[in-house]
């Protein structure tokens, strides 16, 4: 009896043992939404610039809340190309937050330069940051278009 409990326990832990193995090198879930993908701290992925030209100007995107506070954005239009983006306000009330947007505002501002819209992916840990930049930025965009 000893025996059959001793390899009823050995076969069980090895089961889970190769399952651990499995699930950590070779399994990988399949990704169904862009806020879902993660992506370097180094760039923001873009899709495919867009071809829309734009009313020269300056445009301020409103004050959109989101978790840690509210994110205003800024963009300026010359030759109908939006050629800066800038964020005007964003929350820095605590060291985590502050260090999250510090890194993260950049590539954000970065992509929609370089995408010429608010379609660019978000970076991995900043994702709510992310949600109150493109509420701001769709906003400021909405009054160049």
């Amino acid at each position: 009896m000893k025996k059959i409990i001793t390899l009823s326990i050995t076969t069980i832990a090895l089961l889970a043992m190769f399952l651990d193995v499995f699930f950590l090198f070779f399994y990988t879930p399949a990704k169904t939404t862009t806020s879902a993908t993660p992506t370097t701290p180094a760039s923001a992925r873009t899709v495919a610039a867009a071809t829309t030209t734009y009313k020269d100007g300056t445009y301020l995107g409103t004050d959109a809340s989101y978790e840690y506070g509210t994110i205003q954005v800024q963009i300026t239009v010359v030759n109908g190309k939006i050629t800066q983006v800038k964020t005007v306000k964003y929350p820095t009330d605590s060291h985590r937050t502050a260090a999250i947007n510090a890194q993260a505002l950049p590539v954000y501002e970065k992509a929609v330069v370089s995408a010429q819209s608010a379609h660019f992916s978000n970076i991995s840990g900043a994702t709510e940051t992310w949600h109150g930049f493109q509420a701001s930025i769709k906003q400021a965009i909405s009054q160049a278009g």
